[in-house]
């Protein structure tokens, strides 16, 4: 019973880690709206109004699916319901938040389904460190509940790892029963279709486990592949109907073999940095686990278990080493299969040391590293989101009656929100849903809420209704200065003469160790200038 009730209070502590850094970080960057803005989009017009989507104005470099924030729009669509029929949605950060908390519970769930699987073949005492560990680490509970691509693919991901975990290529069992040849094929699909919609690079991650098993004949040759193309030839065939449907193209679009082509086939991601070969497994992994990768290898030299799975999972950071970009969360998908490892290797050091106590030491010293590099990460990444405080600014000060009388013909005010505040947290959800907000070239609302149709927001309150509405302007290129009273621009933007900077927000920039030996604590965390709040002589 004791057991039980520390491994339940260990997949408490999953959760609630991973809530915990969305709450304490509730702003999002540039990454994370492609689909941050297609669940806003699909939440607010449904999904008969593909023209209405935020896309059609603002396209990227290349399509992304909108299967996966079709997705989690439908499973956040239940609390928004809740809590607007409770009139608790007041602002569009709070609709943020629970955009993003419901994808950290579907990332957390999703890490205590792979810890079950991993009792069932490790014990619970690699169950329950491997739970500890997870929650512990900053990279995975920070960006579990952020909207980029990778971090929808997360809980696929680790669904199939735990289907692979559970299975007899992990255990004593040399026979599999059907019913387990099942749960791999279910694992190889899941992971087929994760790669064809939304992220392609999986599919390096589905060769190993596939030659694995059909190395040790725990899946015929025939089963699997029939599994493959069906699954591929079904999720292809998804993503292509679905998404040339909401990107609107005349021809029949899959986003992902786009992206390819596009980013690998004609090197287009080479623009954004290039990184030595040696990349993932000398500068990444060490970031992502630091010392727990020591314990992690130890499990692997000593336990059948863990090579078989672990190995697979660096074969495929191996074949993503070879492309030029490379970015730590492009392999972020197995960091809980080597944090098994760490919790089986430290339950292996107590079995050779045959002490408890340096076992217990060992655990000690990574979680209190781990909770070391948290509080220093969440330090650093809470201050960098400037482009959402400016805004919070505009609106709570800069557009206040006593602070900038407004005259009768400069009604509406005219916001123009510049590249640098988009990029570092003036979200649609934050920009449209603003009480005081209105889309340039929607026209009027009808008094109860803000015209961009956001239904589950609670209607406004008398003092709301009466205050100046704004026409927030995101285009780029955007008009002549003359067109706008106030602008939220990048510290280092040129200005005319005639401009009055309001506020300047702040990004982190840097540790200052001098500072630190010094004793001056306040200046420990540098700051630099990002994101200004202009105000603008607007023309007549």
């Amino acid at each position: 019973m004791a057991r039980a009730l520390l491994l339940r209070w260990a997949e408490a502590c999953v959760v609630l880690s991973l809530v915990a850094h969305v709450v304490v970080v509730p702003g999002v960057k540039v990454e994370e709206s492609f689909s941050l803005t297609a669940v806003r989009d699909v939440v607010v017009h449904g999904l008969d109004q593909p023209q209405r989507f935020d896309h059609v104005e603002f396209e990227g470099a290349v399509p992304r699916s909108f299967i996966a924030p079709i997705a989690l729009a439908a499973v956040a669509l239940l609390p928004f319901k809740a809590l607007s029929a409770l009139e608790l949605v007041r602002t569009g950060l709070e609709a943020q938040l629970i955009v993003r908390l419901t994808l950290a519970l579907a990332s957390a769930l999703s890490v205590v389904f792979l810890s079950r699987s991993v009792r069932a073949a490790y014990g619970a005492k690699v169950a329950k460190y491997f739970l500890v560990l997870a929650a512990t680490q900053f990279h995975v509970p920070y960006w579990a509940g952020r909207t980029l691509p990778n971090v929808l693919a997360f809980p696929l991901v680790q669904i199939a790892l735990a289907l692979f975990v559970c299975s007899p290529s992990l255990s004593s069992i040399s026979n599999p029963r059907r019913s387990t040849r099942l749960h791999l094929l279910s694992a190889f699909s899941l992971l087929t279709f994760t790669a064809v919609v939304i992220r392609l690079e999986l599919a390096a991650l589905v060769a190993p486990f596939a030659l694995e098993h059909l190395a040790r004949g725990l899946v015929g040759v025939r089963e699997l592949v029939v599994t493959g193309v069906v699954s591929a030839a079904a999720s292809l065939a998804l993503s292509v109907v679905v998404d040339s449907y909401f990107w609107q193209s005349p021809t029949w679009l899959w986003p992902e073999g786009q992206a390819f082509l596009f980013n690998v086939v004609e090197g287009k991601s080479a623009d954004w940095g290039v990184s030595p070969a040696s990349y993932y497994f000398l500068s990444a992994l060490p970031k992502l686990l630091h010392l727990s990768l020591l314990p992690a290898a130890l499990s692997i030299f000593s336990d059948r278990r863990t090579r078989r799975l672990v190995i697979p999972c660096l074969a495929f950071v191996a074949v993503l080493s070879g492309l030029e970009h490379k970015e730590w969360r492009f392999v972020v998908y197995v960091v809980p299969a080597l944090t098994v490892a760490a919790a089986a290797g430290v339950v292996a050091v107590g079995a050779l040391t045959a002490s408890p106590l340096v076992r217990r030491l060992v655990l000690l010293s990574l979680l209190s590293l781990n909770a070391l590099q948290t509080l220093l990460g969440l330090a650093a990444s809470a201050p960098n989101y400037p482009g959402a405080d400016a805004l919070a600014f505009l609106e709570a000060h800069a557009l206040l009656p006593a602070t900038t009388p407004r005259a009768p013909q400069h009604d509406p005010w005219r916001v123009h929100v510049g590249t640098a505040a988009k990029m570092t947290g003036a979200s649609n959800f934050v920009v449209l849903d603003s009480a005081r907000a209105r889309r340039a070239g929607d026209g009027g609302g009808d008094g109860d809420g803000p015209s961009s149709g956001a239904w589950y927001l609670a209607p406004l309150v008398p003092a709301e209704r009466h205050a100046a509405v704004v026409v927030y302007d995101r285009a780029e290129p955007r008009a002549p200065w003359a067109s706008y009273d106030f602008a939220l621009v990048a510290a280092d933007e040129a200005l005319p003469p005639d401009a009055e900077v309001l506020y300047t927000a702040s990004e982190f920039g840097g540790w200052d160790g001098g500072a630190l030996l010094r004793g001056e604590w306040g200046k420990v965390s540098r700051r630099r200038d990002a994101v200004r709040v202009v105000r603008l002589p607007r023309g007549e």
